[in-house]
């Protein structure tokens, strides 16, 4: 599968000596294309209203073991994705410079001196990549997704009051 033309979309990663956390942020992605091999990702979606198409082709910085990778997509697409050797990697792309689409996740890093706190990467949502995935035992609301991002913003809606030099004012 060649990497369609379309939207390139944000990737978040993060790692550990032994695996590697992707999170590709095409919210509730449809038509989902996955071509995973050793040494490269390519990816292509479906989403939003307009069904925009959402695409990349990534070459990894070294060989990850593919039938021991995962990924879900039930909001975001993840990967979890096993190297082939424990060390630490440098860059996620194979490639040097920086790819400006690909960024560090932060919340999910841990640095090697700290990986024995953090503990490895929480894979119990993702599937075995060459089963197929099961959406059987998903709720509704999971199915629509959650309303928790809206209610963050719900305040914006609301009308305010703002006083200027004795003026009140409704926006």
């Amino acid at each position: 599968m060649a990497a369609s033309r379309g939207l390139q979309p944000s990737v978040t990663w993060a790692q550990r000596q032994d695996s590697v956390f992707l999170t590709i942020d095409v919210k509730d992605a449809t038509n989902v294309r996955i071509q995973l091999q050793e040494d490269s990702l390519e990816f292509a979606a479906t989403a939003g209203e307009d069904g925009a198409l959402y695409s990349f082709q990534l070459d990894f910085f070294k060989p990850i073991r593919r039938e021991e990778s995962k990924w879900s997509t039930k909001r975001c697409p993840e990967f979890y994705l096993r190297k082939s050797s424990d060390e630490t990697w440098p860059r996620l792309q194979k490639g040097a410079g920086k790819l400006q689409w690909v960024k560090l996740d932060w919340g999910k890093w841990a640095d090697s001196d700290e990986e024995d706190e953090k503990g490895g990467f929480d894979t119990s949502a993702l599937e075995d990549h060459e089963s197929g995935m099961d959406f059987s035992g998903l709720s509704q609301e999971e199915v629509e997704g959650s309303d928790d991002r809206d209610s963050i913003l719900a305040d914006l809606d609301e009308e305010i009051a703002i006083e200027t030099d004795g003026e009140d004012v409704t926006r």
